[in-house]
């Protein structure tokens, strides 16, 4: 019997696949230069600047249809009642516009920029992402854990929260929004540095040998043990005020004050 002809395409199963970089050029992602070495989220675009209380905050315009549910005088108040050694090295607080494709790979609540770049201020940020009140967010049926009990907490928070045949819907208002960003992300946020502060910059005194070696070992922790820090951290800083009567309040917004600080009150939803 004749050997039939040796043909590398038919043998080559990759041909056609993502192995063999098909569709690799219409992947989604966030855009990232390579002459810019900043990460996309301390890019920020005609920020208006608010000086107040030892706090910098810095104000990003909102699109439409997005809004910052947390006002400037929602965040300093919070802001107060954190002890002052666990505030010390935070004193900058984003109010950021995601774009649409952020929304849709890295969308957030809310992050902690460890080491940021924030137009002429270096150092650690909280930030705080506007949200679109009016849209409805999905997540699988089948849940993790950690994700069963952030549903939990969602619907603490005021969250509408349905389960359908194949996924949970989410909804929100300005109010559950506000609720879920200024009394669990924010100290949320607060407790990662807190945590970071004490096991990387107290433990090394000072010494940049044992600093870089704290901070990698910090950084290779697994994302759910540093997560438990920081979801104790807050959850004990709400209960104790709410014990003093100081945690929930309502919303803290003075329109005069605010156009007087150079921002637009339908950025909070306020027009």
């Amino acid at each position: 019997m004749k050997r039939a002809a040796w043909n590398p395409t038919r043998r080559n199963r990759n041909i056609g696949t993502p192995k063999s970089g098909r569709g690799l050029a219409n992947r989604l992602v966030v855009p990232d230069p390579r002459n810019d070495r900043r990460v996309f989220w301390e890019k920020l675009r005609d920020p208006v600047r608010i000086e107040a209380d030892g706090f910098t905050l810095l104000v990003e315009p909102c699109w439409p249809g997005f809004v910052h549910s947390v006002t400037p005088d929602d965040a300093l108040r919070v802001l107060g009642l954190f002890p002052d050694e666990d505030v010390a090295r935070v004193r900058t607080l984003v109010f950021r516009q995601p774009t649409r494709k952020q929304r849709i790979l890295s969308c957030v609540w809310g992050r902690l920029a460890y080491f940021a770049t924030l137009r002429e201020i270096d150092g650690p940020a909280v930030i705080l992402e506007a949200q679109e009140p009016a849209v409805q967010f999905e997540w699988p049926r089948s849940l993790s854990p950690d994700d069963a009990s952030e549903i939990d907490r969602l619907r603490q928070d005021g969250h509408e929260i349905t389960l359908g045949r194949r996924a949970w819907s989410i909804r929100g208002q300005l109010d559950s929004i506000r609720a879920t960003q200024l009394f669990r992300t924010l100290p949320h946020e607060v407790g990662h540095y807190v945590h970071y502060d004490r096991d990387v910059r107290q433990r090394s005194a000072g010494d940049p040998t044992q600093l870089l070696r704290l901070q990698d070992a910090y950084f290779k922790r697994p994302r759910r043990e540093r997560d438990e820090f920081a979801h104790r951290y807050a959850r004990a800083f709400v209960e104790k005020w709410t014990r003093e009567r100081r945690l929930p309040f309502e919303r803290l917004a003075d329109p005069r004050r605010l156009k007087k600080q150079g921002v637009r009150l339908a950025w909070f939803g306020l027009a």
